[in-house]
């Protein structure tokens, strides 16, 4: 984890600074969007509920983008969202369909969502030589795994499960906050190209 003292030595200023701390909140924010709408969905709770963490989960891609924005540019924002709304929406799908007990389905959305976690690495490897190929792979897929643990957990009731494997996902996001802001703060130290101002 980056410390205050070591922002310090990058001399950044308070806007840049609310953005590196939101960029690494996002996964966490993923986790805890995405475990709301798995409990809601499973539990049965009212369609509102479900609404609002689905609209959760589907604001984040938006956020993610905006910040990549101010450092890679409108194009790399833009394609990094729509692979970020369909990581989303897939696991969304892959929720539902694992309530429905759909295998089909489950099998045609792990497959597709393999398929997304590799074009992201594709793309941020591509626009940022600090996000190293190997490392966000396994962070990624790392991630994707501990999702998929946690909505298997709840589709077959082992509730301690998963509040465990919950409690393993905050922590694991932190990691790729961590991962994630190094590699910006790697980027606009020793790339060419100034972020702009927030």
């Amino acid at each position: 984890m980056i410390s205050i003292s070591q922002l310090q030595e990058y001399n950044l200023t308070a806007g840049q600074l609310n953005l590196l701390f939101r960029l690494r909140t996002i996964w966490r924010d993923m986790a805890t969007w995405m475990q709301a709408y798995l409990v809601y969905v499973f539990l049965d709770a009212p369609p509102e509920l479900v609404r609002s963490a689905k609209d959760k989960l589907n604001d984040l891609p938006i956020t993610y983008a905006n910040i990549f924005r101010i450092y890679f540019g409108d194009a790399m924002a833009d394609q990094h969202s729509m692979l970020m709304s369909n990581y989303t929406n897939l696991l969304i799908s892959l929720i539902d369909a694992t309530k429905l007990g759909d295998t089909d389905a489950i099998n045609e959305y792990t497959e597709q969502i393999n398929q997304n976690i590799q074009e992201r690495v594709d793309l941020l490897t591509h626009v940022n030589p600090f996000w190293e190929a190997t490392t966000l792979s396994n962070l990624l897929v790392g991630f994707n795994d501990r999702a998929i643990s946690e909505i298997n957990s709840l589709a077959n009731e082992n509730y301690q499960g998963n509040t465990d494997i919950f409690s393993s996902l905050l922590s694991y996001s932190d990691r790729m906050g961590d991962f994630f802001t190094d590699g910006i703060l790697k980027y606009f130290t020793f790339s060419s190209r100034e972020p702009r101002m927030p």
